[in-house]
């Protein structure tokens, strides 16, 4: 089976003789803290050690996790790597707090309810938002993505090909779903991406807190609200309408003037918050599903015959079991609240003390055997719970239920083409897709 890197995974080889299993990338991360020296630097080895494992070598190193050391304490942050020690932390909202995403999201967007642990601000705001994104709207989002991907697709295969396809589609169609559908939109869509990026990336992938990463998504924030304010004051002098999109049904919450309202500030943060984490998450997940489509032609050859016959149930279900090779987010970061005993009554339990940040590894979690049958096995229809792209509990990504309709809906019309294939390596800004190349015979 193939990781992220290419690299083999062998499963844990075994000592001399038979023996005990050896963990050679668990003895490389200890050889670095028995270097000694200054703590804050070897923790800071540590991280980028582990970090570097997560980015190149990810299911060799989840492997020995699992098998070796299922809850791992490292100086910066205890790693959790098995499916049940995973669940339980998700599922433990009252002690595993959502709080290092607060600092990140508050001066930036405010606090949006991903940030907010289970107060009643974030019961009200939730709430809220549960009004005015609704399930029931799943066959207008798929409508739009479906209409727009198409006709993107359409021009970009006019003159022939090869095109580029991420900034063309991959992150196009989710700026023109937050226009129809959520109501918000920029001057051009080059300032949505831009504000996007860079919020994202401050509020998921900066975990060390870097300034240079903190200072574009602070100015991002405010630009954003700065749009959302003319907008807002462009439906109240009823310019475009009040509109049936989670903008206009926000302002008609307020002007009931209930409980189920937000007043301005709370309006901006959820669109904000709603736009950021879809944006650049449905990109990466369409472009990195289609590229371990790539990589196994019979599951793209399926995939193709999924998207000729309008078996989207099917089509999803490949989508989402090759988003399981190549996620979008190894893990989630969550806070002890209080002391907490892990995998209480199994040999590896462990106590959690308060204080102490988690990474509960949704990733290896998706490999582990003691839940997935036969997990190394490309096998779409899993079982929805294995699936840990969104989390679960409570703060599960909100927007679960439209990427599951979104990301599909814009790879359709690609896997439609007879002889799509890659026509160059993707290249990225960071952790990022910002660029794969493809070709079809048109």
């Amino acid at each position: 089976m193939a990781t992220t890197s290419g690299s083999e995974d062998v499963g844990v080889p075994q000592g001399a003789g038979g023996g005990p299993p050896v963990f050679p990338i668990l003895e490389e991360l200890d050889a670095i803290a028995a270097t000694g020296g200054d703590p804050a630097e070897v923790a800071a080895a540590q991280f980028r050690f582990v970090m570097a494992q997560i980015r190149g070598n990810a299911l060799p190193f989840f492997e020995e996790l699992r098998e070796g050391r299922p809850i791992l304490r490292t100086a910066v942050a205890t790693l959790v790597s098995r499916f049940r020690d995973v669940e339980e932390i998700l599922h433990r909202e009252a002690v595993f707090s959502v709080s290092p995403y607060l600092p990140r999201m508050t001066g930036v967007i405010g606090p949006f309810v991903l940030s907010q642990d289970l107060t009643p601000g974030y019961d009200h705001d939730i709430s809220v938002m549960r009004l005015v994104v609704r399930r029931e709207d799943l066959a207008r989002v798929g409508d739009i993505v479906s209409r727009h991907a198409g006709a993107i697709v359409d021009g970009l295969f006019r003159g022939g090909g090869p095109v580029e396809i991420v900034q063309a589609l991959t992150r196009k169609v989710p700026v023109r779903l937050a226009d129809e559908y959520f109501g918000f939109s920029a001057a051009d869509d080059a300032e949505m991406l831009g504000w996007a990026r860079s919020c994202f990336r401050e509020f998921f992938i900066n975990l060390l807190n870097d300034p240079a990463v903190r200072t574009p998504a602070v100015a991002a924030g405010a630009e954003m609200r700065a749009r959302l304010d003319a907008v807002l004051a462009g439906r109240r002098s009823g310019e475009g309408g009040a509109g049936d999109d989670v903008l206009g049904r926000l302002l008609c919450l307020q002007a009931a003037g209930d409980g189920a309202r937000l007043d301005d500030e709370g309006i901006c943060r959820t669109l904000m918050g709603l736009v950021v984490g879809m944006v650049e998450t449905t990109s990466q997940a369409a472009v990195q599903a289609l590229l371990v489509l790539f990589s196994r032609p019979e599951l793209l050859a399926r995939a193709a015959a999924a998207a000729a016959t309008d078996d989207d149930d099917l089509l999803a279900d490949l989508v989402f079991e090759a988003l399981r090779f190549s996620p979008i987010n190894p893990m989630v970061v969550r806070v002890a609240g209080e002391d907490y005993r892990l995998g209480a009554g199994e040999p590896h339990e462990t106590l959690i003390p308060r204080g102490t940040t988690v990474f509960a590894l949704t990733w290896s979690a998706m490999f582990d055997p003691r839940v997935l049958e036969a997990p190394e096995a490309f096998r779409p229809g899993r079982p929805d719970y294995h699936y840990l792209h969104f989390a679960t509990g409570f703060h599960a990504c909100f927007g679960r239920y439209v990427s599951r309709v979104q990301i599909p809906q814009i790879l359709k019309p690609l896997l439609r083409l007879k002889g799509l294939r890659p026509a160059g390596a993707p290249e990225y800004d960071g952790t990022f897709p910002d660029g794969l190349m493809v070709a079809a015979d048109v």
